[in-house]
């Protein structure tokens, strides 16, 4: 199965529904955040990384202990091992032992999304950002990255949408945006390394003048 829903089968349109004498205690991003979840309840707050690698654990086991592909092993194999070992135990061998469960619970999620929606049914999860006080930038862009390649593995989607704090959304193409990204980061980090040798040479300029009025 795959999944063909479109990022933009995920927008929420909620430009026009956020009302701030309606939650004066709110911030402005909690106010879209309020808005979201009246227009579609599934979207959650808390507990990212954990609920989605709930949601995929037997997929991603499936991909990993499946080579014949036999539909029905890992429906096989998890109860084996649970009477082996018990149930706490057999769920902590199968993360360790599958790459894409121990990466997304050690180091594809970092990332905290604002708001959050697992459409499991169609193997799919969306990751809603509030741009107030902390924009979206390559630096966090490539964290999404690291965990859409990560779920990409085993065919489920992450789409990342972006709001501001008046309720206007804009889609961030994750399988488009790592070249952009990597020039953007590129950019900032020369402009950086520009102003410290400007700072630098500022520096030996004036140490330089301070020496010969001495002399």
């Amino acid at each position: 199965m795959y999944n063909h829903t479109p990022a933009d089968g995920y927008i929420l349109h909620v430009a026009g529904r956020i009302r701030p004498a309606e939650h004066p205690g709110l911030s402005p991003s909690d106010r879209v955040v309020r808005a979201l979840q009246a227009l579609d309840p599934r979207i959650q707050t808390n507990g990212f990384r954990a609920k989605v690698l709930d949601a995929i654990y037997l997929h991603a086991l499936g991909e990993h202990f499946n080579p014949h592909d036999d539909e029905d092993y890992i429906n096989r194999l998890i109860p084996r091992l649970e009477r082996k070992c018990g149930k706490r135990r057999a769920q902590h061998l199968l993360l360790q032992r599958c790459d894409i469960l121990e990466t997304w619970q050690h180091r594809d999620a970092t990332f905290r999304p604002d708001a959050f929606l697992i459409d499991a049914a169609n193997w799919t999860v969306v990751c809603y950002e509030i741009e107030d006080t902390h924009p979206l930038n390559p630096y966090s862009i490539e964290e999404y990255l690291a965990a859409w390649y990560c779920l990409d593995y085993i065919y489920w989607d992450l789409h990342l949408i972006a709001y501001d704090v008046y309720g206007h959304h804009r889609v961030n193409h994750l399988g488009m945006v790592s070249p952009i990204s990597d020039e953007l980061r590129k950019q900032r980090n020369k402009r950086a390394n520009s102003a410290v040798l400007t700072d630098a040479s500022l520096a030996l300029r004036a140490s330089y003048g301070a020496a010969k009025r001495e002399r």
